[in-house]
């Protein structure tokens, strides 16, 4: 039951809401800034309630570590679910990095381009550097940003290696970093096979940011790895 009840208000809000989202495009030619902001608003109101369906019970801890600028959360990625975690208890409302081929689902997709998230193919590399310059010009227009630097879901205790380009979009927009781990989020429901969610207890963690330019030159060269060893410190010592 509570399966059906999360899809059905899925798909039920992806359909009513296309009015909306159709003033939403022609908000976004006048100011592309207002449009995020108020699907946003919107979509945030609508995770709360599907993690509230899931029966997902989240502890958050270093929100005092998030600064008030804009900043770029760099992440692992165990589900779906990290996404409405990460979305409703930051305080930011950010925008996703997401890979090309949700562009086939167009109400999702419609709505995921409403609250500034991106699109990268990754085999194209002219994607990749039309993705950094994007996310740049959004941060710095105040826009926050996600990346998931494993580039797909892991469910495993490893994390998979960090992608090395994933934290461009920080230094050339001179945004902080904010590390996060996220810590049973699959248990909702990539754990099981088919579609089956259920009930669970998942943690959240914002580790203390950085700037990649205050970075040692080493460090600076190989961000990815370097994050990517910030959160597997964090993974271990906060686990249930």
């Amino acid at each position: 039951m509570r399966s059906f009840l999360v899809l059905f208000y899925l798909f039920a809000y992806l359909i009513i809401m296309i009015p909306v989202h159709g003033i939403l495009v022609l908000i976004g030619k006048a100011s592309p800034r207002l449009r995020y902001k108020i699907g946003n608003f919107l979509v945030y109101w609508s995770f709360r309630w599907e993690l509230f369906q899931s029966g997902a019970k989240i502890e958050v801890k270093g929100k005092e570590n998030i600064p008030k600028e804009p900043v770029l959360f760099v992440s692992n990625h165990r589900s779906y679910f990290d996404i409405l975690v990460l979305h409703t208890t930051s305080g930011k409302r950010p925008g996703f990095v997401a890979k090309t081929e949700i562009q086939k689902f167009p109400l999702l997709a419609w709505w995921m381009k409403d609250i500034a998230c991106l699109f990268l193919d990754r085999n194209d590399l002219r994607s990749g550097m039309q993705m950094i310059k994007d996310g740049t010009e959004l941060i710095k227009s105040g826009q926050s940003m996600v990346i998931f630097p494993e580039g797909t879901r892991n469910g495993t205790d490893t994390l998979l290696p960090f992608k090395e380009g994933s934290l461009k979009m920080a230094e050339k927009a001179d945004c902080p970093v904010v590390p996060v781990t996220i810590i049973d989020t699959d248990k909702l429901l990539e754990v099981r096979p088919g579609f089956d969610i259920r009930k669970g207890k998942v943690k959240i963690v914002f580790g203390e940011p950085f700037n990649i330019k205050d970075l040692p030159k080493e460090q600076k060269k190989k961000a990815g790895a370097y994050v990517q060893n910030m959160i597997e410190k964090t993974y271990r010592a906060e686990q249930y």
